[in-house]
C-alpha cells in the first residue's frame, strides 16, 4: 500500500469534501485532543447507537471488509478471508472483557477497542465498513489516489503521520487505511472500510 508520512500538531486529519458517516468517524478517531473514551462517549452524540457483539452479525461483515489488513503472513487469499470469522470473534471477546464496543448507523458498523501498552500508554483502533459510497473515493484522493491490488480483491491506501498534543504532553504514532473490496462476486455488501490504529508512544 503507498505510505506518506507527516508531523500534526493540534490537529486532525481535514475533512473530506463528501460528508457522512466514513468523514465522521475518521475525523474523530484521528482527533490527537482526544481519547479512546472520549472519543466513544461522543458516538451517540453523532449518530451511532451500541449493538450486540455478535460475530455472525454485522461484525462478519465489518471483518470480511478489513481482514487483508490482519493476515498479511498467510499464504493464499481464501485463507485470508477465511480468517475474517475468527477476526469477527475477536472483536467479540474483546467487547465481552471491556475492551471494544460495537456500533451502527445505518448500514455502517464501527469498532472501537481501546487497550494499553507495555508501558502504560494507549492503543486505539478504529474499524469501519460501510456499503460502496463517494466518500472512500475523496478521501483515498486526498493522499494521491487509491493503489489497486486485484491479487488481493482490493484497492487501498495507507496514511502513516505523528501526532502530538500538549498539557499533557503526547505523541502518537498512527496509521490509517482506505480500502474496498473488488471481489465478484462479493464477499460482503460492505465493502468500503477504514482502519485506524494509534499508539501513545513513550516519553522520550
Amino acid at each position: 500500500m503507498k505510505k506518506a508520512l507527516a508531523s500534526i500538531v493540534f490537529c486532525a486529519i481535514a475533512g473530506a469534501a463528501q460528508a457522512g458517516p466514513m468523514t465522521d468517524v475518521v475525523n474523530l478517531c484521528t482527533d490527537p485532543m482526544t481519547t479512546g473514551p472520549e472519543k466513544v462517549a461522543r458516538l451517540p452524540d453523532m449518530g451511532w447507537a451500541p449493538i450486540e457483539a455478535d460475530p455472525t452479525g454485522p461484525l462478519a461483515d465489518l471483518s470480511t471488509a478489513l481482514i487483508i489488513g490482519f493476515t498479511n503472513g498467510m499464504p493464499d487469499l481464501e485463507s485470508r478471508f477465511a480468517a475474517a470469522p475468527r477476526l469477527a470473534g475477536n472483536f467479540a471477546t474483546m467487547t465481552t472483557q471491556g475492551q471494544a464496543s460495537v456500533w451502527s448507523q445505518g448500514d455502517a458498523v464501527l469498532a472501537i477497542t481501546i487497550a494499553q501498552t507495555d508501558a502504560g500508554g494507549e492503543h486505539l483502533g478504529c474499524y469501519f465498513a460501510n456499503l460502496p459510497s463517494d466518500e472512500l473515493m475523496d478521501w483515498m484522493s486526498k493522499y494521491g489516489g487509491p493503489e489497486t491490488l486485484p491479487a488481493l480483491e482490493l484497492i487501498a491506501l495507507r496514511y502513516d503521520e505523528t501526532a502530538m498534543r500538549f498539557s499533557p504532553d503526547i505523541t502518537y504514532k498512527m496509521y490509517s487505511t482506505w480500502t474496498r473490496l473488488t471481489s465478484d462476486p462479493a464477499r460482503t455488501r460492505l465493502t468500503d472500510g477504514f482502519r485506524m490504529e494509534r499508539v501513545q508512544m513513550e516519553p522520550s
